[in-house]
């Protein structure tokens, strides 16, 4: 069966969904709990007591302050977002570790891209909405928190939307600079698809292990290059001069091997999906 059919497809990702749900809602109870304690944690443990504020600084400047300990759970929550993302894809076959759950799940009566794309929905586009929506409950959570006990609201959901929308917000930042940061994002959250097709085992962990071994051995072997004699060690990319960027066009090069490599990590992790078997090796999908 190679052919992708859209109706045999919802039926499958409701049918994963059913079988899943328990596992989402418990992230769902543990990301809202932890993005909650970390609210409690910016607003109410660090930095200086609120009443003290209001009692030696006034209330003027005890709300600046306060407003920037709200701002820094946007930022926290933004940070966990993209972890959680990470961590969603690196487990992205984790219904699939036991002999007894391959054997189900492979022999369901769908094609191998439906297989294969039924849980990477789940892990990116479901994990993505639960985190924001734990997110904002946790951020409702304190705001009700603050209101039973006297203080003043600040909600932090503008300030994390305001973080997010910066890139697009046609300032002065140039949009290769923003396409570059997506792009780089992407390209880590592609690494750990693959990752998390290839290992069995630990994926996250090994993933991580995987990509800080190749951002040192990157590194070393920039420094290298940069120490070799009529190599030039300050070459910029991009730079802004006279209140003007000028992109060399080799940035532009690195911006399409980027997005470029992105769509390879995925079509390599669609491609080890294909060739996993009921049996494979104690710590990889082959």
């Amino acid at each position: 069966m190679n052919n992708f059919d859209f109706h045999r497809f919802s039926q499958a990702l409701k049918c994963y969904f059913m079988t899943s749900r328990r596992t989402w809602l418990r992230y769902f109870g543990i990301f809202t709990l932890v993005l909650f304690m970390a609210d409690l944690f910016f607003t109410r443990i660090q930095g200086s007591n609120y009443n003290d504020m209001v009692e030696n600084w006034g209330l003027e400047q005890a709300l600046g302050i306060y407003k920037d300990h709200v701002a820094g759970t946007a930022i926290f929550g933004l940070v966990f977002f993209f972890i959680a993302m990470l961590f969603g894809a690196s487990y992205l076959f984790s219904h699939m570790k036991e002999t007894r759950q391959r054997t189900t799940y492979l022999m369901w009566p769908v094609s191998n891209l439906e297989k294969y794309l039924v849980p990477l929905a789940h892990n990116i586009l479901l994990l993505g909405v639960g985190t924001l929506v734990a997110y904002h409950l946790a951020d409702a959570l304190r705001v009700l928190l603050d209101w039973s006990t006297g203080r003043v609201v600040f909600w932090g959901a503008p300030y994390f939307w305001d973080i997010v929308s910066s890139p697009f917000d046609g300032s002065d930042d140039p949009w290769q600079l923003t396409a570059f940061a997506v792009g780089s994002y992407l390209w880590f959250h592609s690494l750990y698809i693959l990752g998390g097709s290839l290992f069995r085992r630990q994926q996250f962990l090994l993933t991580s292990i995987a990509i800080v071994i190749g951002f040192f051995l990157f590194v070393w072997a920039a420094h290298t290059l940069a120490l070799v004699p009529g190599v030039n060690s300050h070459f910029e990319f991009m730079a802004l001069h006279d209140g003007v960027w000028h992109v060399h066009w080799s940035f532009y090069l690195i911006l399409v091997a980027e997005y470029g490599l992105t769509a390879l990590h995925y079509w390599l992790s669609y491609k080890i999906f294909c060739r996993m078997q009921v049996i494979n090796n104690k710590w990889l999908n082959v």
